[in-house]
C-alpha cells in the first residue's frame, strides 16, 4: 500500500509500519477520568514520534472528552460504514487562556499521536502552511516543506491550526481540499502527496466564525484581527465551543498544579468567575448586574496567579500582600485603572 506518490520504497514501508496503533486501552486509564461513560470504552495508543506533546497533568471534561473521541474514530472508520464521508477536522472556539491548545495537545499526549503546529495570523500565506523553495548556503535552493505537508506525511497524526480565525478567508479556502482529504498537489515541485491514514485536522480561535467570541454571542472586538470565515470553510468542521472551567475544577487545578492552599485556592477562582461574568468577550450583556470588563482572567493567568502567591509567600510577604502583588504582577496591571479598581474591591469582599 502506497502512502505517499513520490518517496522511496523504503519511506513507504516506514509508513505502512507505523499505521496500526500499538496498544488499546481503557479510557479511563488513558485520559485518567472516572466517569462512567468511558468505563468499557477502549482507546487507541499510537507509537510516539519526536513530534507528540509531552504528557501532562489534565483535566478532561466529559462532554469535551466525548466530542474528541468521536472526532477521532472518524479518522479510523471502514471505508463502508457508511455512505457519505464523515468529517475529520475540528473547530474549537472560546475565550483567550482557556485551554484549547492545551486540550487538543493533551489529546495528542495521551494517544501517541504527532502534532503539527500551525501558528496562524493575518500574515499567514498558503505557502506558509505548504511550503516554498528556499535558498540554504552551498546546497542552493531546495524545497522546505510546510506544517501541512509534514503533517501528510505522518500516519496518525494531528495538524493543529492555532487562532485559526486570524487567518484571511481565501487562505482558508486554500486548506478546503485537506479538510476534503484529498491529496495535495504541489505545482512546484509536481509532487502529488496522499494524505496518510489516520490524519485528523483540529483548528483553534476566539470566535465561532462568525464574530462571536462566546457561545451566548459575547462580543468579538477585544480580539483583534478575527475574521469572518467563509462558510465554505466552517462547513467542513465538526464544532466545539469550550470555556473555562468550572470553580471547583479550577480550584483543585490551583491546587495540585501551583501547590496553592485550599481555602486561597477558592478565594482566587472566586474572583476569576465574578469577572468572568462581567466579561463583554464571553457574553453581549455582561455588567448588567455590575460594570462591563473588556478584561478578563484566564485559567492560565488564574495558574500563574498562584504560582506568583506561593513564592512571593516563599520571600516572605504576607499572605495578603503576596496576593495582591501576585494578581498584579500576572495581569491586573493590563487591566483599566476604573476595572483594576473594581477588581481589588471585590478581592478585598472575598477575602474580609
Amino acid at each position: 500500500m502506497t502512502v505517499l506518490e513520490n518517496i522511496n520504497t523504503t519511506d513507504a514501508q516506514t509508513h505502512v509500519d507505523t499505521l496500526n496503533p500499538i496498544a488499546q486501552k481503557p479510557a479511563n486509564e488513558v485520559f485518567n477520568t472516572s466517569s462512567p461513560f468511558f468505563a468499557a470504552m477502549q482507546t487507541k495508543i499510537f507509537q510516539s514520534t519526536e513530534h507528540t506533546p509531552p504528557v501532562t497533568t489534565f483535566d478532561f471534561g466529559e462532554d469535551d472528552l466525548t466530542r474528541l473521541i468521536l472526532w477521532a474514530a472518524s479518522a479510523g472508520l471502514p471505508q463502508d460504514m457508511f455512505g457519505a464521508k464523515m468529517k475529520r477536522a475540528m473547530y474549537i472556539f472560546g475565550p483567550s487562556g482557556c485551554g484549547k491548545t492545551m486540550l487538543a495537545e493533551a489529546f495528542a499526549a495521551r494517544t501517541g499521536r504527532s502534532v503539527f503546529s500551525l501558528q496562524c495570523s493575518e500574515e499567514t500565506t498558503v505557502s506558509d502552511m505548504f511550503g516554498s523553495w528556499k535558498l540554504c548556503g552551498p546546497d542552493g535552493m531546495k524545497w522546505i516543506y510546510g506544517k501541512v505537508c509534514q503533517w501528510a506525511r505522518q500516519p496518525n497524526s494531528i495538524l493543529l491550526l492555532d487562532e485559526f480565525d486570524q487567518l484571511h478567508p481565501q487562505v482558508q479556502m486554500g486548506l478546503n481540499g485537506i479538510l476534503d482529504g484529498k491529496p495535495i498537489v504541489l505545482d512546484q515541485t509536481g509532487e502529488r502527496i496522499t494524505i496518510a491514514p489516520g490524519c485528523l485536522i483540529i483548528a483553534t480561535g476566539n470566535t465561532n466564525g462568525r464574530g462571536s467570541a462566546g457561545g451566548n454571542g459575547g462580543s468579538a472586538a477585544i480580539y483583534k484581527g478575527t475574521k469572518k470565515m467563509n462558510f465554505a470553510s466552517m462547513d467542513r468542521f465538526n464544532v466545539m465551543y469550550v470555556t473555562y472551567m468550572d470553580q471547583s475544577r479550577e480550584a483543585k487545578l490551583l491546587e495540585t498544579e501551583a501547590k496553592v492552599p485550599a481555602v486561597m485556592a477558592t478565594a482566587m477562582t472566586t474572583l476569576a468567575a465574578k469577572i468572568r461574568a462581567n466579561f463583554i468577550g464571553l457574553n453581549e450583556d455582561a455588567g448588567s448586574g455590575g460594570m462591563a470588563f473588556q478584561f478578563t482572567i484566564t485559567t492560565r493567568n488564574v495558574l500563574n496567579w498562584g504560582m506568583n502567591f506561593k513564592l512571593l509567600v516563599m520571600m516572605r510577604k504576607t499572605p495578603e500582600e503576596a496576593a495582591i502583588l501576585a494578581l498584579r504582577t500576572t495581569v491586573l496591571d493590563f487591566a483599566p485603572k476604573d476595572e483594576a479598581d473594581a477588581i481589588l474591591s471585590t478581592w478585598s469582599t472575598i477575602v474580609g
